[in-house]
Formats: structure tokens, sequence, C-alpha cells
């Protein structure tokens, strides 16, 4: 017993060692990032166009506020809704708030969420084309049903854009219905930890891009084809992918965001998140083309390939080595005994100091950043979150496993997130 003991503790320590130095490296990169971010254009120029497009299936609660956003934050845009064969009056409330509505049909509707944006985006092109915009200045916007912009999105996402060798831009993530502990920790580990890290990717050029809140050049998808867009459960990541193996570079807009609904119940939770580990493993095989191409710089391809492998070799490793590593640590603590390891006996409560600094210190310092980033949270709260956020973390835990299993048996089907109806005071604050 104590060699697999020792074996637990140090493959443990390996972990937590490493991501100890990804979360300082992410830091330092991170907060520059942040500290050097500014608005550089304020408004729209005469050859700078925004296309949005938005996938819906049965978003009635929340597309037609959606649709009304954006035609009030940027007036000139065109926002296609992709009607994927909804049964309730989706395409009817989008119609009626701005948007030009594409409808599909069963039995080609309802097949994920890359083909239908893919059926919007070649109305885009007819639309682009028609009316002579400039492909590089066109930027396409992709949003969920329930994304709203921040005031500043469009300058921000624009000062990005200036690099002409950037062909997609993320906005960091926020959660506006804040009435649970579920949806709260959803902003703190979006607004929080997802968003620095992002921030940091900005150095490599090789930021994701999420399904909400994506923009990107239109001239960057058309060198993809047709159907930028894959199949994939994460048709948004495999689309980074896709860019970066053509020479583009991905950014982040720091200062501005899009917010969302966050997940209500611990159920939906693991649904959304197991198909989201799914598609991100299924994307690791991407990894070898990185390498492979000449596109692509040295240090683009590492850093993308760490981000494709972690959820298999390090979350997965993490997940089974911190909770015998954590039950071992609390019963050996119940009797305040001493730790053998490797041959010599470790104080357990220096262990454990050791332990909490490695696993809890960088959400704790996150959580200072993420309280002065946001109005709404004091620095009590989001300390308090950080601690919370380490045992949140079983949630992806469990989600990675299941996604594993599901590849395994070779399951493929997805679930959507279902919406809630939003009170008048979230949809003021997302205004």
């Amino acid at each position: 017993m104590g060699t697999i003991f020792n074996a637990v503790m140090a493959v443990a320590l390996l972990l937590l060692a490493w991501g100890f130095a990804q979360f300082v490296l992410w830091y330092r990169w991170g907060t520059a990032e942040l500290r050097r971010a500014g608005h550089t254009r304020l408004r729209l120029s005469e050859s700078d166009r925004f296309v949005f497009l938005i996938a819906c299936l049965d978003e009635e609660l929340v597309i037609g506020r959606t649709v009304e956003a954006l035609r009030s934050l940027v007036p000139n845009a065109i926002v296609i809704v992709v009607d994927d064969g909804s049964e309730d009056r989706t395409g009817e409330l989008a119609a009626a708030a701005g948007a030009t509505v594409v409808r599909r049909e069963l039995p080609a509707a309802r097949m994920g969420k890359g083909p239908a944006l893919n059926h919007g985006f070649q109305t885009l092109v007819a639309i682009a084309r028609e009316r002579g915009f400039d492909s590089e200045r066109t930027i396409v916007g992709v949003l969920d049903a329930d994304g709203r912009l921040s005031p500043n999105a469009v300058p921000a996402v624009l000062e990005r854009f200036d690099r002409p060798r950037v062909g997609g831009v993320q906005l960091p993530v926020r959660v506006r219905n804040k009435r649970t502990f579920l949806a709260r920790m959803q902003d703190f580990e979006f607004w929080g930890m997802s968003a620095i890290a992002q921030m940091a990717r900005v150095r490599t050029r090789s930021v994701s891009l999420g399904g909400n809140g994506q923009f990107t050049r239109l001239a960057a998808l058309e060198s993809i084809g047709p159907a930028p867009w894959s199949h994939a459960l994460t048709e948004d990541l495999n689309l980074g992918i896709e860019l970066t193996l053509r020479g583009w570079e991905l950014d982040c807009a720091s200062t501005a965001w899009v917010s969302q609904q966050g997940v209500e119940t611990v159920r939906a939770l693991l649904r959304q998140r197991t198909r989201w580990y799914q598609g991100h493993m299924l994307c690791a095989h991407k990894a070898r083309e990185l390498w492979e191409s000449p596109n692509v710089p040295r240090w683009t391809a590492l850093e993308t390939t760490i981000y494709l492998l972690s959820p298999s070799f390090v979350m997965l490793p993490w997940s089974i080595a911190f909770t015998l590593g954590l039950a071992s640590v609390v019963a050996n603590a119940a009797g305040l005994s001493a730790i053998p390891f490797d041959g010599t006996e470790v104080n357990v409560l220096q262990y454990a100091a050791f332990w909490y600094v490695l696993t809890f210190l960088p959400p704790v310092v996150m959580a200072t950043l993420y309280a002065r980033r946001s109005e709404d949270e004091g620095m009590l709260g989001s300390i308090l979150k950080a601690h919370a956020s380490v045992f949140y973390a079983y949630v992806n835990m469990a989600a990675g496993w299941r996604a594993l299993g599901r590849i395994m048996l070779g399951r493929r089907t997805w679930e959507k997130t279902r919406r809630v109806q939003e009170p008048a005071l979230e949809l003021e604050k997302a205004a």
C-alpha cells in the first residue's frame, strides 16, 4: 500500500506543479494583456461590415430580445437567424425583431450547430456579394440565441481585426442570471479563470473560439471553403484549428464581453460539459496537422497541442490523483499523524499547507482580479467562490469521464442547452 500511496502522491504533486506553473504563466501574460488592451477605433468605417449568424432551435424565450439588442447596438448590421426546425415561434419572433430568417426543415434540420451555421453562411455570402462587401473588412459574428454583447464590443473587436492576419477574435463570456450557486460559479469560471487564460493565449495567437461571442473575418471563413463549420460537437474549437492551419491568427478582445444564461441544474451542467469535453477530445487528433503545417508557428502549435491534450492527459489523471491524495491527507490528518512519503516521514500539517498553496492559491489570486473586474462581486465573496471552485471542478471531472465513455461507445448524439425565462432586471443589465 505504501508504494501505491507514494505513486499516487507523486502523480498528484507532478500535476499540481504543472497546473501551478501554467497558472503563473497565464496570470502574468493575461494581466499584461489586460493592461495593454485599449480602444483605438470608436466607430465603424465605411468599409467595415458586421453580419451576425445565430443558429436557433426552439428559442422563443430569448431570440427576440437578442435580435433587438444587436440591432440597437449595431444598427447597420445584418442579422441572420437560422431556424433549425423549431416547433415554437422562434422564426416569427426573430423576423419581427428585424432578422433575416432562414428556415431549415426536417430531415435536414437538427443535425447540429455546425450544419445550421453553414446553411446561414450561404445566405450571408450571397448578401455580401450582392452588396459588394469587402471580405477583408466584413466581420461575421456568431452568437447563441441568448447572447448579448457589451456596449463596447464593436470597437473592441474592430481594434483586434486591425492586424491583417487576424482571422478570428473571441469575446470573454459572462453569466447574467446569477440567481443560483451553479450560475454564480459559472460566471467565476468564465469571467475569472477562462478569461485570463484566453488573454494569455494572445501571446501565441492561439485563442480558442467559442460558440458565443465568436467573430471571424469573412475572408478567413472563405479560405476554409463553402462550409467552414464542421459537424463536430465543438464546431467552434474545430473552426479555430482550421483557421490556424491556414495561417490565420486568433485573438481576444479583453475589455469587452458577451453575456449568456448560466445553466441552473447539475444535470444540465453535466450534460453541457460532457458535450464540450467529448468534442474537445475528438479534436485532439488535429494536433498532428498543426505540427505538419508550414503555416503554423511552432510556438502556436505547442500551445494548441497542450490545450487539445489537456482533458485526456491532465484533467482525467488529475481527477484520480487529486481525489485519492486528498482522501489520504484527510485520513491522516484525522489523527494528525505523519505521512510516509518516499521513505521519509512528512508532517501532515506541513503537507496539507503545501497542498493548499498549490491547489487553492491560483483560484484565490484569480478571485481578486475577478472581484476588481465585476461590478456586483465583493472581494470576500469572490475568494469564497475560489475555494468552492476546486470542488465545483468535480462536475467537469465527471463530465470528462462521461465524455470518454461516450467516445468508447461510439455515441455522437447531442442535446441542446435549454434556456430559461429571464426576469426584466436581468434583461436590463444585459442591455
